[in-house]
C-alpha cells in the first residue's frame, strides 16, 4: 500500500478530485461509453462465490462516476446469473458452491452492452493450505503510488521479490491485498505478470466520492481497517492467513489484528511486526521462523538482533 509520502499522496487525491468540478451528465445510464471491471471472487469448496461487476461512465482517467440500477448478466461455469448495480455501481451475484479447488473464469456485462463486457476469475482456494497475503505498492512495486495510474503496469519490482513469492507459493496460496482503487485492476495484473510474480487473487480497495465508505478510503490512515476487514472475510471462509507482507503501519495493523505473522519492509512504525530491508533478508527470516524450508536460494544474512 502507499508509503508515507504525503506530497505524492496529496497530488494523487488532487488529481482524483479536480475533474469532478466540470463533470458532464448522461441522459441514460447506458448511453455513451462505459468502463467496467470484474473482481476476483474468493471462495472454498462447498461455499458460494460472490461475482461482482463494477459499472462506471467512461471519462477522464480519474473521473468515472458509478452507474447505479443497471441490469447485469454474469456467465460462469455454464451458469447465467442476473443482477442490478447498487449505488456504488456494483452488481453482485452468488455462484453456487459446487466447484473444486481451482481457478474459473467468468464474464459479466451490462444488459445489451456486449462492448462493455469484463472478465475476471473465481478462485476456489484450499482450506488445508495457508495463505501468504502480500501488499503491492512499496512492498513489491517500487513506483511511487501517485504514478501508478500512469505507469503502474510497467513498474519495477524490488530485487528478489518475485523469486521469494514464487518460493512461498510452493507451500502457500498467494493473495494480493492492496489499497489501490479497483479501477487499477488491469495495470495491477499486468505488473504482476510482467515481473513474474505467482498467480493469485487480487483484493482491491474502493476509493471515490459517491459514498461515505469510499470517501473514507481517500485517507490512507483508514486502509488498515479496510484490509483487516478483507482478512477477516478470508478467515470466515475457513482459510488460514499464514503470514502477511507489507511496507506500512497500516499493513502491520491489519496483519497483527488478524493474528498473522507480519513482515514489514523498512517501516519503523510497524509495531510488533518483523522488519526487513531486502527480500534476501526476508527469506532467511522466513526460514528461521519455519515458514520456508532451508536450502539454497536467495543470498543474504540476517542482521544482528
Amino acid at each position: 500500500m502507499p508509503c508515507a509520502s504525503f506530497p505524492g499522496r496529496s497530488l494523487a487525491v488532487a488529481l482524483t478530485l479536480v475533474p469532478l468540478l466540470g463533470a458532464p451528465s448522461l441522459a441514460s445510464p447506458l448511453e455513451g461509453r462505459l468502463a467496467t471491471h470484474g473482481f476476483d471472487a474468493i471462495t472454498v469448496p462447498g461455499q458460494p462465490a460472490e461475482l461482482r461487476l463494477k459499472v462506471e461512465r467512461s471519462g477522464w482517467r480519474f473521473w468515472r462516476p458509478d452507474v447505479k440500477d443497471t441490469p447485469v448478466r454474469f456467465t460462469a461455469t455454464g451458469s447465467t446469473l442476473s443482477a442490478r448495480t447498487d449505488r456504488d455501481g456494483v452488481a453482485h451475484a452468488s455462484l453456487p458452491g459446487s466447484l473444486a479447488v481451482g481457478v474459473y473464469p467468468y464474464v459479466a456485462e451490462p444488459e445489451g452492452r456486449s462492448d462493455a463486457a469484463a472478465s475476471s476469475r473465481v478462485w476456489v482456494l484450499d482450506p488445508a493450505r495457508p495463505l501468504a497475503v502480500v501488499d503491492i505498492d512499496g512492498t513489491l512495486s517500487t513506483l511511487p503510488s501517485w504514478l501508478v495510474p500512469f505507469r503502474g503496469h510497467k513498474a519495477k519490482a524490488y530485487a528478489d521479490s518475485p523469486q521469494l513469492l514464487n518460493e512461498l507459493a510452493r507451500t502457500h496460496q498467494i493473495v494480493y491485498l492492496t489499497a489501490r482503487d479497483d479501477n487499477l485492476d488491469a495495470k495491477t495484473r499486468a505488473f504482476l505478470a510482467l515481473r513474474g510474480f505467482p498467480a493469485g487473487p487480487v483484493i482491491f480497495n474502493d476509493l471515490g466520492l459517491t459514498t461515505k465508505a469510499e470517501r473514507a478510503q481517500l485517507n490512507s490512515k483508514n486502509h488498515g481497517v479496510s484490509k483487516l476487514q478483507a482478512l477477516r472475510k478470508l478467515q470466515a471462509l475457513g482459510l488460514t492467513v499464514g503470514l502477511g507482507i507489507g511496507n506500512a503501519a497500516t499493513d502491520a495493523y491489519a496483519y497483527e489484528n488478524a493474528g498473522a505473522p507480519s513482515y514489514i519492509r523498512s517501516d519503523p512504525q510497524a509495531g510488533a511486526s518483523i522488519r526487513f530491508a531486502t527480500y534476501a533478508e526476508l527469506r532467511l527470516r522466513l526460514i528461521a521462523d519455519g515458514i520456508l524450508p532451508g536450502g539454497s536460494g536467495l543470498a543474504g544474512a540476517l542482521p544482528p538482533p
